[in-house]
């Protein structure tokens, strides 16, 4: 399995998203910057839950988010 991202997106904190099929460089610090992949996301009911455990105070909107792109992000890891 090839493991090169096959586009890559990019988010800003005010809300703003770009989808890019190549790697650019963004102009402004604060960009998140998030490799997309064609492989499925698989991880155990165990690594999801240790990452909940490491941010058990969700307080709103942009906490379950910020933990959703954790659980995006350690799927990629793999």
């Amino acid at each position: 399995m090839n493991n090169e991202p096959v586009a890559w997106m990019y988010e800003r904190p005010n809300g703003a998203s770009k989808l890019s099929f190549v790697k650019e460089k963004m102009l402004w610090e604060d960009v998140l910057e998030s490799p997309l992949y064609t492989h499925p996301a698989d991880l155990t009911d165990e690594e999801i839950l240790e990452l909940w455990a490491q941010k058990n105070n969700l307080n709103g909107a942009q906490d379950i988010l910020d933990f959703a792109r954790a659980i995006l992000r350690k799927a990629q890891e793999k």
